[in-house]
């Protein structure tokens, strides 16, 4: 009980760091982009506790300091935040919980690295850049037009799920193409104690990202200080991995279960062709032939990056 609350009194001793100014700050640091404001704080504070826990437990000592920015989920905020971490001459930057917007390409021009949390592969292909995403969007898309057409679902590839992961589907839709988060439950169960007795709280997803996203930057700033190029050096850090599996680099595969369907628990009476469209995509990639890997092949829908959601959605 006393190293529980020594070590949590330690990890909380930390937020006191974000409070330095940039003047008086450490020789590397790392900018933040989250948004706290808006659309949910408590999901932007486990995102924070994620963070510091892995900042706490980094071995490579003196710990960079941290410069946060509150993006309210808003694209101009988010690039305003961006140019005032450039401005304050951060080493490596995290964002993209909720938005991508101009960040990447404002970080890129600056040279400086970024590690994307969002879920959709980056737009252009840079060094400086890596993230936990695999699905280009356009891909996401050709999917989710050839459902609407084939099967008649009115099926969206822009939800909110390509933001949080949050597998909620609105009513406007029968179903919905969403990114699979792949935990890794070796460092989930690794992690979680420590995460709950520095918190006295459950270790969530928000929190997962944070910490999967700040254990990059940190194997980031270990190469920064070995001597490697900011234009070069994460192409040195993505085989690092993190309680989400590693991070992936533009030249990687897409996985075959990169996207998952989510379908509403009221679906539609479809008519004869429809239906027998959708009894396809469900035999060729349901969730119990997906587990076994046993599925019925599909001249059309086996070779496609998504397999269908065992759970229905909440």
């Amino acid at each position: 009980m006393i190293l529980r609350d020594c070590l949590r009194t330690a990890l909380f001793g930390l937020t006191g760091l974000l409070a330095i100014p940039i003047a008086n700050a450490a020789a590397t640091q790392i900018g933040v982009i989250v948004p706290e404001s808006w659309p949910d704080k408590a999901q932007a504070e486990e995102i924070r506790n994620g963070m510091l826990l892995a900042l706490k437990t980094w071995p490579g000592q003196p710990a960079p300091t941290l410069v946060i920015k509150d993006s309210a989920c808003d694209a101009t905020k988010a690039a305003a935040a961006a140019r005032a971490l450039i401005d304050a001459k951060v080493d490596v930057v995290i964002g993209g919980w909720c938005m991508l917007g101009s960040v990447p390409k404002i970080l890129r021009d600056a040279g400086v690295p970024f590690v994307s949390t969002n879920s959709e592969r980056l737009a252009s292909g840079s060094d400086t850049s890596l993230q936990f995403g695999v699905v280009p969007m356009n891909l996401a898309d050709s999917i989710a037009s050839k459902l609407r057409t084939d099967a008649g679902l009115r099926v969206t590839a822009t939800s909110a799920c390509w933001i949080d992961y949050e597998q909620k589907l609105s009513d406007k839709y029968d179903a919905a193409l969403c990114p699979t988060l792949h935990v890794d439950s070796t460092r989930w169960n690794e992690i979680a104690p420590t995460y709950t007795a520095a918190y006295r709280k459950p270790f969530t997803i928000a929190a997962a990202r944070g910490h999967a996203a700040m254990q990059v930057a940190l194997a980031t700033i270990k190469q920064l200080r070995a001597g490697s190029r900011p234009a070069t050096v994460l192409r040195d850090v993505k085989e690092v991995n993190t309680v989400l599996g590693r991070v992936r680099y533009r030249d990687d595969a897409v996985p075959d279960d990169a996207m998952q369907l989510i379908l509403s628990a009221h679906m539609p009476r479809l008519p004869a062709r429809e239906a027998a469209v959708l009894d396809e995509v469900m035999k060729s990639k349901g969730c119990g032939c997906a587990k076994t890997g046993e599925c019925p092949q599909s001249k059309t829908w086996s070779s496609m990056p998504f397999v269908v959601q065992c759970a229905k959605p909440k």
